[in-house]
């Protein structure tokens, strides 16, 4: 009995820790080092149930625009109202993307679609794409009315390795670059 009592607690530990070491991640804002953390022991102590550390990891590879990995938390987040409330988060934000990418590489129209809104910087383009607040040059979309003071948005595709195109969006704010989002 003092076996199963000790490896149950083992077992909790692995957990909790696992979780802890996560959450510790993403409150210092080390998303990259989250997400690929998330990855390497979702599978290894079963996280794969805990929605809790599904979320932190959908979350952190979010941020670090590893869009591919957000589908194991989209499909199994679902015992509880709040997961199933950010497993619709995370397959608005993935759909959004890929229908961006449908459409600037086999120029879909995107019409009448009403999607939920995020405040994810993909929903914000996807909505102004949507809304055709877009000025085209050249191959590159350029959104320069949008919600946050001074932000501008430029979309495109660039080729890369094999290639395979990936869909670019760089921020600008007060027209200097400031960041650049690569999707692949």
């Amino acid at each position: 009995m003092k076996i199963l009592f000790f490896l149950l607690a083992i077992i909790s530990f692995s957990f909790s820790s696992n979780l802890s070491t996560l959450y510790k991640m993403y409150e210092r804002q080390e998303y990259q080092k989250g997400c690929d953390y998330g990855r390497k022991y979702l599978f290894k102590y079963k996280n794969i149930d805990n929605e809790k550390y599904l979320t932190l990891y959908g979350l952190s590879c979010l941020e670090t625009d590893n869009l591919d990995r957000i589908t194991l938390p989209i499909i199994h987040l679902k015992s509880t109202k709040s997961a199933r409330e950010n497993s619709s988060y995370f397959a608005t934000i993935l759909l959004q993307k890929q229908l961006l990418f449908q459409s600037l590489v086999d120029n879909k129209k995107l019409v009448d679609l009403h999607l939920p809104k995020t405040n994810f910087i993909l929903s914000e383009i996807f909505n102004l794409f949507i809304e055709k607040k877009f000025i085209k040059k050249e191959n590159i979309y350029r959104f320069n009315k949008t919600k946050r003071e001074n932000i501008k948005y430029r979309l495109y595709l660039e080729e890369g390795k094999k290639s395979q195109k990936n869909m670019i969006v760089d921020i600008y704010k007060d027209d200097k670059f400031i960041k650049r989002h690569r999707y692949k």
